[in-house]
């Protein structure tokens, strides 16, 4: 029996396909199964159950795309796969490799296959951070790498620096350790960085202005997320450093413990630094006291006059007793250019009750445009208040539209 799967381009083999019975039966009855137009594979591998490798198969394919995933440890079949996977030598442009155990053997054949790919555009590591510390310095010389993600598991950190490099990066995405993630920013010398996304599990070993002034340094940065889940110390003095960055539109930070103090004059500072703003979030995980220092009405209404490309904002507010009044004392006309829709996230900003009607069309006067208000409020009377704003400027705005 002769079989020749010339025509298919993409595969997917999940952890439940039973490899060595599929493996036997191709060896047992002869069968030629070669894929000649494959270019794109997804191999999800339990490997404490298998015996063998199915990447023989794959050898007349030329490969630009492969997701390969080991669950569960199993070292001689990792590394014969990945001794298999470098010999096959394929013109890979994408690659994701994931293993809950990567053997040492495996590891070297993993730098051996990214020294002898530089085509390699879009890197993404899932692994343990022991294994992974050399694998990641290789990566920097990679010519072409614009993509990389990087999710290391553990805080056992070795390297603290690593080689100046990653010249044509675009797109940084990591989860590992402060240190890990302050060495692998300072390594980045790519004159056309855009988008840094960075989730710190544990408290760090230095002051996080170090962290986010070496992202300052890239002037060309759009996008910066800072997430710090086990640490509550970045606070806005650090975050302020990224106002030279000119060219950001979308900022997400978020830390553990009730968030930031925050006022109008940050909100000021965010509205005249970075007009072209279409997404802030400022997140604490916990909730914040009542006497924290929030912006008030008018710091958000500066906020939205000149930011006007605004589609999220998740920003706690102070709509308490008197901020109304004060606001509306100094209410200026909203622009009448068209704007797009914004999501308007209070978290649990306090709010007055009776309050909601005059909240209700003061914000709607702020954003002619279509406003959807929601709070993070899990008790009462708050989450019904801001329920009841939200209500006020959907129907509003729906009555208008119909009239």
């Amino acid at each position: 029996m002769r079989f020749r799967a010339g025509m298919v381009k993409e595969l997917t083999f999940s952890e439940f396909d039973d490899y060595d019975v599929i493996l036997e039966a191709i060896q047992r009855d002869d069968i030629d199964l070669k894929f000649p137009e494959l270019t794109s594979l997804h191999l999800h591998v339990s490997v404490a159950e298998k015996s063998q490798t199915f990447l023989p198969i794959f050898g007349a394919s030329r490969l630009r795309k492969l997701e390969i995933t080991f669950q569960g440890s199993n070292e001689p079949l990792i590394d014969t796969t990945m001794e298999t996977l470098l010999a096959q030598a394929h013109p890979l442009r994408r690659l994701e490799i994931g293993a809950t155990s990567l053997p040492k053997r495996a590891q070297k054949y993993v730098i051996q296959i990214l020294k002898a790919t530089p085509s390699i555009n879009s890197l993404s590591l899932q692994l343990e951070l022991s294994h992974a510390e050399d694998i990641v310095e290789v990566t920097t010389s990679l010519p072409h790498l614009r993509d990389l993600v990087l999710e290391l598991n553990g805080d056992d950190v070795m390297r603290t620096a690593y080689s100046p490099g990653f010249h044509s990066l675009v797109s940084l995405d990591i989860w590992s350790p402060y240190v890990l993630a302050l060495a692998i920013a300072r390594a980045i010398t790519s004159p056309i960085i855009a988008e840094v996304s960075m989730r710190v599990p544990d408290e760090g070993f230095g002051p996080p202005s170090n962290l986010f002034e070496e992202i300052a340094t890239k002037s060309t940065l759009t996008s910066v997320s800072l997430n710090f889940y086990h640490s509550a110390a970045p606070q806005w003095t650090d975050v302020e450093l990224l106002l030279s960055c000119p060219l950001i539109s979308k900022l997400d930070i978020a830390i553990a413990g009730p968030g930031m103090e925050l006022d109008d004059g940050v909100t000021s500072a965010i509205s005249r630094a970075w007009p072209h703003l279409t997404h802030l979030r400022f997140v604490g995980f916990r909730s914040a006291p009542k006497e924290f220092t929030r912006p008030s009405l008018l710091g958000l209404a500066e906020l939205l006059r000149k930011c006007q490309k605004l589609e999220e904002v998740i920003l706690e507010i102070d709509a308490g007793e008197g901020a109304l009044e004060a606001a509306l004392a100094k209410a200026t006309p909203a622009s009448s250019e068209p704007r797009g829709k914004l999501l308007l996230n209070v978290r649990e900003s306090p709010i007055t009750e009776d309050s909601e009607a005059a909240i209700a069309d003061y914000l709607a006067s702020l954003w002619p445009g279509a406003l959807a208000i929601e709070s993070w409020w899990m008790k009462e009377p708050e989450r019904g208040s801001w329920d009841e704003v939200g209500d006020i400027i959907y129907y509003g705005r729906t009555n208008a539209g119909t009239a």
